[in-house]
């Protein structure tokens, strides 16, 4: 029987700080990066720490983008690292307003580069959609060089995650000419949101969403959908069974996945899954968890949208990045002790 061991966990950041994602560099230091200031709701910029022991210990290193005054202007970056070991910050670099929420706040998609010491200046990624976007994942580098900037589209109320789209660079981000649509519901039910791609080799690419209804924001299971052609076409969504939300999938070789993703009602946790996959099933082989919240949810009847429950959650974002020893080296969010930061926990697959 496949199984996961937890070898280890702690924490990164504790200043109010959100949404991490880490990186191994070829010389063995992990880097995380993670919005600080405001938690989920994102009131600040993107800084980055730095672990030289295997993610033990860290040290906080800076900023990559900081939060502006004038404009008003805050930005959460995640991380990625291409195979020749260029390191992405890419994500959403918000202008919010008092009274404008989710769905509402006029954003940007913006990539900073690290050159071994400092982060560049933003670059803005050109999407075909002239709406407020949702970005939950960093820049995805394959192995034949191209890069995937993922986004989902929020155009209005009863629209939310209308499709799910990829910009896509074969020039390493200095311009992105074409963009794909990853996900789009062809009845116009189904939206989707916290899109999470990985790189399963030949070409082939796989993207998991956390999916909702378009009116009223419900959740559904989660789908997933892959591409053969490196991003440039995908297949149909294909359900999970898993009613997860926020989903991470990381590649363990042929049609194996460790996927991390968040149980937000009944007994509250994130979840550790070993799946087996094609291109229409998904198949459950194990399952634990990774972090216990200690609390449970269930959906209130009254609500009246599921935007309206987003601050009410106090952990999430699972991601993770395998270490060149193996082992498997997991970030998320969560408030321990009254404090929104970053933690992390490192797994031993036995599969």
């Amino acid at each position: 029987m496949p199984s996961i061991e937890i070898l280890g966990k702690g924490r990164i950041d504790e200043r109010d700080s959100a949404f991490p994602q880490a990186v191994q560099l070829p010389n063995g230091d992990l880097l995380c990066s993670f919005n600080a200031g405001g938690g989920a709701i994102v009131a600040g910029g993107s800084d980055w720490a730095r672990s030289t022991g295997g993610g033990e210990t860290w040290t906080l290193e800076g900023t990559i983008l900081p939060r502006t005054d004038n404009p008003r202007t805050t930005n959460a970056l995640k991380l990625s690292i291409s195979p020749e070991g260029v390191v992405f910050a890419y994500g959403s670099r918000a202008y919010p307003q008092a009274g404008h929420g989710f769905g509402h706040v006029r954003n940007e998609p913006v990539f900073c580069t690290f050159d071994g010491v400092g982060w560049s200046s933003p670059t803005v990624v050109p999407m075909p959609a002239d709406c407020p976007l949702e970005i939950s994942h960093g820049i995805l580098p394959l192995s034949s060089g191209r890069l995937l900037a993922p986004a989902a589209t929020l155009p209005a109320q009863g629209r939310l995650g209308e499709q799910v789209i990829v910009a896509i660079s074969d020039d390493g981000g200095r311009t992105w000419p074409r963009h794909a649509v990853v996900f789009q519901d062809p009845e116009k039910k189904l939206g989707f949101f916290e899109q999470k791609l990985a790189d399963i080799g030949q070409g082939r690419v796989i993207a998991t969403c956390w999916t909702v209804t378009l009116e009223g924001v419900e959740d559904r299971p989660n789908c997933f959908a892959i591409s053969e052609d490196r991003g440039s076409t995908w297949g149909p969504a294909m359900s999970t069974g898993i009613n997860g939300q926020t989903m991470t999938p990381i590649p363990l070789g042929q049609d194996r996945l460790l996927v991390l993703y968040n149980r937000r009602y009944g007994d509250q946790a994130i979840m550790m899954a070993l799946v087996t996959f094609t291109d229409e099933s998904w198949t459950v082989r194990y399952e634990g968890v990774l972090y216990d919240a200690n609390q449970s949810r269930q959906r209130p009847d009254d609500t009246v949208s599921g935007v309206d429950e987003l601050d009410g959650f106090t952990f999430g974002f699972p991601t993770a990045v395998m270490l060149q020893d193996g082992t498997i080296f997991a970030t998320y969010w969560s408030r321990e002790d009254g404090k929104n930061g970053v933690s992390w926990t490192k797994l031993a697959v036995d599969w």
